[in-house]
Formats: C-alpha cells, sequence, structure tokens
C-alpha cells in the first residue's frame, strides 16, 4: 500500500475504531479516566472530521464515526457510573498524557477552522458544474485544509470532485483507470460572463500518481471576470470548446474534466487572482464563494 493510503486508512478508520473500543476495553477504574478518554477521543473526531480527506472513503462517514463515538460514550458510561471519580493518587501522571495529546489535536483542529473564513472581498462565481453532488479536496484559508494556501496566487484555490451514491470520488481507494473516477470527463461550465484571455490544449493525461510538473496547470482557461482572473485547469486534452479571446457567459460548457498537468488524479483545480495578468502564477490571489458560500475541504456541493 502506498504512503498516503497508509495515512489514509490509519487516521481515518484504524485510529477511530481504536477510540470507539478503547471506551469499552479494559474498562476504566473511575469516572474521571472513562471522562479523559471520552475527551480525548472528542478531540480527534473533531480533528479528522475537519481535515481528513473523506471522498477517499465516503463522505457520509464523516458524520457517522462522530455519531457512533458519541453513541459509544454514553453506553460506556453505564460501566462506569457506579465507580469512584477518581481512584489515583496523582491525577496527572494517571490522565496527563492523554490530557496533553487531547489539546494537541483540539489545537490542530482550532488552526485548521481558522481557515473556515477570509479577510480579502470574495469574487462571487457560480459552481463550474452541472448535475451531481461534489466535494472539496482543497479548499479554505489555512495550509491546514487546503495545501495551496501557502501560494500567493493561490491562496484561496479550489480542488473539486464529484462523488458516487457511496459518497466516494472513484470506484476504489486509487484506481489506475480514469474512467473509475466519478469526476473524469465531466463538463466543466464557466462560472463568470467574461473573456477567455488564455486557452491551452494539447497536453496528454497522467497516469494516476503522476505528474507533468513542466506544465502545472495542464490544458486550461483564464478566464477574465471583472476585475478578476479565474484559472481552471487540469482539462482532458481536446476538450476545450473555446478560443482565446471568446467571450463566455455563465453556464457555457468550456470543455471536460482531465488529469493534465501536475495532477495526480482527476479533478477541477480553479482560483481567481488579481493582477491583470495571464501568468497564474503571478497574481495575488482572492476568495471565491458561491451563491454567497466560502467552500472549504469538506464542503459538498449538490447541483439538482
Amino acid at each position: 500500500m502506498e504512503i498516503p493510503l497508509l495515512i489514509l486508512v490509519t487516521t481515518q478508520i484504524l485510529l477511530p475504531l481504536f477510540f470507539l473500543i478503547w471506551l469499552w476495553l479494559p474498562r476504566p477504574a473511575d469516572r474521571l479516566g472513562w471522562a479523559m478518554r471520552v475527551f480525548y477521543g472528542a478531540c480527534y473526531f473533531v480533528f479528522i472530521v475537519v481535515v481528513g480527506r473523506w471522498d477517499f472513503l465516503s463522505s457520509a462517514l464523516a458524520a457517522l464515526l462522530p455519531l457512533a463515538f458519541f453513541a459509544c460514550a454514553v453506553l460506556s458510561f453505564l460501566r462506569v457510573r457506579d465507580r469512584p471519580r477518581n481512584a489515583s493518587a496523582s491525577v496527572m501522571r494517571a490522565h496527563g498524557l492523554t490530557a496533553a495529546m487531547a489539546v494537541f489535536f483540539l489545537a490542530l483542529a482550532t488552526r485548521a477552522l481558522s481557515g473556515y473564513g477570509y479577510q480579502e472581498t470574495a469574487v462571487e462565481l457560480a459552481f463550474p458544474f452541472a448535475v451531481g453532488t461534489y466535494y472539496i479536496g482543497q479548499g479554505g484559508s489555512a495550509t491546514a485544509i487546503n495545501s495551496h494556501y501557502a501560494d500567493q496566487s493561490q491562496r484561496y484555490a479550489l480542488d473539486i470532485v464529484a462523488l458516487n451514491g457511496f459518497g466516494a470520488r472513484a470506484r476504489g481507494l486509487m484506481p489506475d483507470d480514469l474512467t473509475r473516477y466519478v469526476i473524469y470527463g465531466r463538463e466543466v461550465k464557466s462560472p463568470c460572463t467574461g473573456v477567455a484571455v488564455s486557452t491551452h490544449d494539447g497536453i496528454d493525461d497522467n497516469r494516476i500518481s503522476k505528474t507533468n510538473t513542466a506544465e502545472p496547470a495542464g490544458n486550461h482557461i483564464v478566464l477574465a471576470c471583472g476585475t478578476a482572473r479565474i484559472l481552471l485547469a487540469h482539462f482532458k486534452k481536446g476538450t476545450i470548446a473555446v478560443r482565446g479571446g471568446a467571450i463566455v457567459t455563465t453556464g457555457e460548457t468550456l470543455g471536460r474534466v482531465g488529469n493534465s498537468g501536475n495532477s495526480s488524479e482527476p479533478h477541477l483545480h480553479m482560483h481567481a487572482y488579481l493582477g491583470g495578468t495571464l501568468d497564474y502564477d503571478a497574481g495575488q490571489g482572492v476568495p471565491m464563494t458561491f451563491d454567497g458560500r466560502f467552500l472549504v475541504r469538506g464542503s459538498t456541493v449538490t447541483i439538482p
């Protein structure tokens, strides 16, 4: 198993199962021990729900696992309610490490949650897809939930995938077949009315987990929408439907999602920037909102 998948399985399956089982085995000696386990587990669940990529498994797990933990916590209390409040001679020695780890994960979660807002004036756009359910893999104003945030021009970039009926982005954890990814080949719609100031086509799709760093945006379009420029990247070769200089309207088909450029699997990358330049890496990134909504990692958008 590749390292990223091993980390995902460990953090989003094995560790949540550990915290569920730990509420029961072994039985705490006192109610304080039970409370510390619940506190530690709750902090971890808050952290992993916020920063986890649940589209690899199922977006439904982001809600179901915390609910299961809450239910187990309530039921497990019945096993310790008659036990003493504290049976240890030294609270710090008995529970200090547990408390420290809980605070550590709570601090990480708080830092990630700080990326749910923004200070700059946002660009209001239309969501670039039609019917379906979509998941934000990267998004927000903190590096913990958006790997693009450290880049000045891409600070508020989004990586968008589509979900199937099970809440997963693909059939399998990381299938080699591009067509097994729900988003692959799906039509990309213009998020605004403006001018396609730059288009680029002719780059082949990458194989899964391989990237083309020489041409990071791959097949892409840059739109001028008012004072902002919008980059939409990683189109499938030969599908870009507009020419440079063409006027586009909101909802017009621009092309189809592929896996070209610096992309390890099919998705749509988009970001907005100011600067009036065709160089999508040279502008100043600005937030994007969709029907007033600022999207972050884990956000889902359903278009009926």
